[in-house]
């Protein structure tokens, strides 16, 4: 037997399957579906895996291309996502050690107050007042559009756009 039997054999008995489909086209939707982080590809023609799957942690196509040589040689990441995790994320590469940083800057101002109505509807419908105030302000800025609250920040004298 194997030297990893004791942990083997309860993963293989707890968690395997043997999934049976009435074709190709089946077989890939049902891998797509549970997004697996390995997956083996042995069929005619493993390379059309790559246009027919979308959410899998890693693909190995082929009869001479086994999840053993991913994770121990051929230099393809082994930290894959689990429990179907890759319907949503890829494995571990460089790219998630980096700083993405972005920025934004709106230069013409019927723009900003174009923005500015739609920030202020979809803000409010998360009850996030303070960014629809924000979007109020660019609006009331650059079309001149009251706002009762404006009106009533003026007269309070509190800080208003």
């Amino acid at each position: 037997g194997m030297p990893t039997r004791d942990y083997a054999e309860p993963a293989w008995r707890d968690w395997g399957q043997v999934i049976v489909a009435e074709d190709l086209d089946e077989a890939y939707r049902i891998a797509d579906s549970l997004a697996f982080e390995h997956v083996q590809v042995f069929t005619e023609h493993p390379r059309e895996a790559l246009t027919r799957m979308h959410d899998y942690g890693a693909l190995f196509l082929g009869e001479d291309t086994c999840v053993s040589y991913g994770d121990k040689v051929i230099g393809t990441n082994h930290v894959l996502p689990t429990l179907g995790a890759a319907r949503y994320t890829g494995g571990l590469w460089v790219g998630k050690y980096l700083r993405t940083v972005t920025y934004q800057e709106i230069v013409e101002p019927s723009s900003s107050a174009d923005l500015g109505e739609v920030c202020g509807r979809a803000a409010r419908v998360e009850l996030f007042e303070g960014h629809a105030r924000s979007g109020d302000a660019r609006v009331w800025r650059h079309r001149g559009t009251d706002f009762p609250w404006i009106d009533e920040a003026q007269t309070a004298g509190t800080a208003a756009p």
